[in-house]
């Protein structure tokens, strides 16, 4: 969501009269996008103003804008803390923060009444913001706020402006992406990816973030039938114990997020599922993180995310005592980690000998590199014409856990 942020911001102020540069010392002013999701996220910022502070002083007029989640959780009292910090702004007001830029800088006429925003080959549209799920060890629903959808024909038309600079794969950007509604039809998520598929020039559609209890055939049926989504469904699970389950506020369990899964899979051929974990959860005993082990092992997760308990401000989780030890939490990560790695490693090789499709993001010197529809990332031999932003089929010959090798067909 962070690089979603940052893009409208870009369009917005080259929009305005404002040019983007990318180096740092011909700037002006430094917008950083914050998170909060995890604590390690705050302190990066934290480390990063730190820096911004002594660019700002090494010249007279520079300043430091801040926003994103961090900005929304702490408000005014980032003024406080940061004394050289000299605006924070709500990204849901950002329009008027730049006007109040233009009260205070020189702008280029010229660069006004159409802003383009210099992508690669992907690129993330947000379709809707904030949760309403309120889950016990989560922030977001305090700094994105409630649940707000885009309009339909909204994310649609970002999609189009993206393909006009040359973007071949959009992923629609959600905290809880398949609670999606247009706010004029109700059209759900299924519904939206749709029409997206429908602009020209896109190749690939991805969404991130489901939350299981709002999985429906609708979306599950779009995935399997419509040509130009991917077989990529991110859901995480967190724990694999019903009572941690219940404590995080999730609303399932596992034997429900099983049956899902399963679904999802007897619809879907060559599904890619991945997931997120969270290890050491307060009163985590180790039979429990055991039952996260064992549930990883048995659905054999693609690709999983992984992170330690880190308690957020103003969550539930957070008035729990934090009683698993950092060395544990990192211990029962690295068990995950390992675990992860073998159940990778054979699900790649079950690709050994098929012909996969993979957008080149990359190619030279005689070498590729890109991205089949499950998100598996592959290499291998370039012949002519396999350039990035061109579609390839591949013979898969080598397979480790985190890619593939193969050689493109001419």
């Amino acid at each position: 969501m962070n690089e979603s942020d940052a893009d409208y911001l870009t369009q917005g102020m080259t929009a305005a009269g404002f040019t983007a540069v990318a180096d740092l010392d011909q700037a002006d002013i430094a917008i950083l996008v914050t998170c909060s999701v995890r604590q390690n996220a705050e302190q990066k910022a934290y480390g990063r103003f730190r820096e911004l502070k002594a660019w700002k002083c090494a010249r007279p007029g520079r300043a430091i804008a801040m926003t994103g989640c961090m900005a929304n959780k702490e408000k005014d009292r980032l003024y406080e803390r940061l004394p050289d910090l000299d605006y924070r702004f709500d990204m849901r007001q950002y329009e008027a923060f730049i006007q109040d830029l233009q009260g205070e800088y020189e702008t280029d006429p010229a660069q006004t009444g159409g802003a383009v925003l210099q992508h690669g080959l992907t690129a993330y549209v947000p379709a809707i913001f904030g949760c309403n799920e309120v889950c016990s060890f989560c922030i977001v629903p305090f700094v994105r706020g409630i649940e707000r959808s885009r309009p339909l024909d909204d994310v649609v038309e970002d999609v189009r402006r993206f393909a006009r600079q040359g973007v071949r794969e959009v992923t629609l950007l959600g905290q809880t992406i398949n609670s999606y509604r247009d706010p004029e039809s109700g059209a759900r998520l299924a519904h939206l990816l749709e029409a997206v598929e429908r602009v020209p020039g896109i190749w690939r559609v991805r969404f991130l973030t489901s939350h299981p209890r709002h999985v429906h055939d609708d979306l599950l049926f779009a995935i399997r039938d419509l040509p130009r989504v991917c077989e990529h469904l991110h859901l995480p699970f967190q724990s694999g114990d019903d009572a941690i389950l219940k404590q995080m506020r999730r609303r399932y369990t596992i034997e429900e997020y099983r049956a899902i899964i399963a679904h999802a899979r007897s619809l879907v051929a060559d599904l890619s599922v991945s997931t997120d974990v969270i290890v050491g959860y307060p009163g985590e005993t180790e039979e429990q993180f055991q039952r996260t082990l064992e549930l990883l092992e048995e659905i054999k997760f693609d690709v999983v995310h992984i992170q330690g308990f880190s308690p957020r401000p103003r969550t539930t989780a957070a008035r729990q005592p934090d009683d698993v030890l950092p060395a544990e939490k990192k211990r029962r990560i690295n068990v995950l980690l390992d675990a992860q790695r073998r159940i990778a490693e054979d699900a790649n090789r079950r690709w050994l000998g098929r012909t996969v499709e993979v957008l080149v993001e990359r190619a030279a010197d005689g070498e590729f590199s890109g991205r089949t529809r499950q998100n598996r990332v592959v290499l291998g031999a370039a012949p002519l014409g396999a350039e990035a932003g061109t579609v390839r089929l591949v013979h898969v010959e080598q397979a480790t856990a985190w890619q593939l090798k193969g050689q493109a067909l001419n």
